[in-house]
């Protein structure tokens, strides 16, 4: 009896083994779990669920597979603006909040905390590795609190601290603390950022705004003059000044340590672009000389935010609604640029002969009219005394079965002497321009003049341009 018990507890076994390793069994190991035939829906949790080709580095698609997976995941949780949101600020500039949205989905992601890996799957027949993590809802509310109570602690902190440089007209300083504040909050300009203060609540992003904003309205900047008259190429004696007020309620008050920018906004130049105002509220930049040609040029002065407003920062585009460039003070000063008045000597001497044909002496005078001088008849009236001597000298005549092309050379001498002082301020010259031309040696001599217009425009001119008379 014992023995038939013992043979049929074998015979149990052996059949249990192999039914355990019957093809039917194997292929259900393989079938996929419910989550992959059909995505989860829960109240609770936010899931994401991610599928990727498996390649030889186990290391790799994993990591590949849980980013997609969190990618996913963090598509189900939506993001709603706050009816306290400073986004309200700017609701006609639809394109930053697009790109705020899908900054703060890329944050989502590298921010995402408390997630869990539910399931994995190994889809060997297909070759492809299937991943399931959740996120607990109650948890991310959590921990998004928490985040978000941090951000404001911080953001506060720093408001507070530019609110007492602003009251000190330490205005630089409080700009640069406005801008650590909206920094602290970036990733939470959609929700509502009211905080408790001594005086009440405020909402930090539309008090940062605002502050920035007021500190725009109440700084002035006056120049000295308005209107400035000088010649080309000449620098200004009188250095720029600019004066900085802030417009109180109980009356103007001088604005000490501001940095402005000056800049050409019309026309160009060399000038000291970067001041700041002293003890007095003035700021002192030097015009060293104007350049271009324009009669009517403008330099415009303006609060230097480009610390602030620098497009390699990561935040450039978020400072750029804060701190509009368009309502920074700014003023403008005119500039009335004169041709230096000059009295021109001219002579002329072709193939060894004196000329009087006028032809280059016009030409000079009109092309260095347009970009230098102011010529004048009187030499009483005129800053400086203009030689010019030219020089045409035959060259060979070359020929041909059906051709005779005449050649020759022409050198041209400048140089440019200061009336005041008697003193000679600049000397060039340039040789051996070439005429050829067939018919005559006079056609040629046309050409080398031709020739010399264009290469003393090209030569000479940039040369007196860099004078400082």
């Amino acid at each position: 009896m014992i023995k038939s018990l013992r043979t049929l507890l074998h015979f149990s076994i052996i059949l249990t083994f192999i039914v355990s390793c019957s093809p039917n069994t194997t292929a259900a190991k393989r079938r996929p779990p419910e989550w992959v035939k059909e995505r989860p829906i829960s109240s609770e949790y936010y899931i994401g669920i991610a599928v990727v080709k498996k390649n030889a580095n186990e290391t790799s698609y994993m990591q590949l597979a849980r980013n997609q997976a969190l990618q996913d995941l963090c598509s189900e949780i939506s993001i709603s603006i706050s009816s306290n949101s400073v986004l309200h600020q700017f609701e006609n500039n639809t394109s930053f909040k697009e790109e705020f949205e899908a900054d703060i989905k890329t944050s989502l992601v590298q921010d995402l905390e408390g997630y869990e890996m539910v399931a994995s799957w190994d889809n060997k027949k297909e070759g492809e590795y299937w991943v399931y993590y959740q996120l607990s809802k109650n948890q991310y509310a959590l921990l998004k609190r928490v985040k978000l109570n941090k951000a404001k602690k911080l953001s506060q902190s720093y408001f507070e601290e530019g609110k007492q440089y602003e009251n000190q007209l330490d205005l630089f300083q409080a700009l640069n603390y406005y801008a650590k504040s909206l920094d602290a909050i970036k990733n939470h300009l959609d929700e509502d950022l009211s905080v408790m203060t001594l005086d009440g609540t405020i909402n930090l992003g539309t008090d940062i705004y605002n502050s920035i904003q007021n500190i725009f309205t109440r700084t002035q900047l006056t120049p000295a003059k308005k209107a400035i008259q000088l010649e080309i190429s000449t620098s200004q004696k009188e250095p720029i000044l600019v004066k900085a007020v802030w417009l109180a309620d109980e009356g103007e008050k001088l604005i000490s340590q501001l940095p402005l920018k000056l800049k050409f906004t019309k026309g160009e130049g060399i000038l000291n672009g970067n001041v700041s105002t002293d003890q007095f509220g003035y700021a002192s930049s030097v015009l060293s000389k104007v350049t271009s040609r324009q009669k009517l040029q403008e330099i415009t002065v303006s609060l230097d935010l480009s610390s602030i407003l620098d497009e390699s920062n990561e935040n450039y585009e978020l400072n750029k609604l804060f701190f509009t460039e368009e309502s920074a003070p700014k003023s403008k000063i005119i500039l009335n640029v004169e041709r230096l008045k000059a009295y021109l000597n001219f002579s002329e001497k072709i193939f060894g002969e004196d000329s009087k044909r006028g032809i280059l002496e016009n030409n000079l005078k009109k092309e260095l009219s347009e970009n230098f001088f102011s010529f004048t008849n009187n030499k009483d009236q005129a800053k400086v005394i203009l030689d010019i001597n030219t020089n045409v000298t035959k060259g060979e005549i070359k020929e041909g079965r059906n051709y005779k092309v005449y050649i020759v050379y022409l050198d041209c001498f400048f140089s440019l002497t200061d009336v005041k002082t008697g003193m000679e301020i600049f000397n060039d010259a340039i040789y051996e321009v070439k005429g050829m031309k067939p018919i005559s040696y006079d056609y040629a001599v046309k050409e080398a003049y031709e020739q010399a217009v264009d290469e003393i425009n090209n030569t000479i001119v940039p040369k007196l341009n860099q004078l400082d008379l």
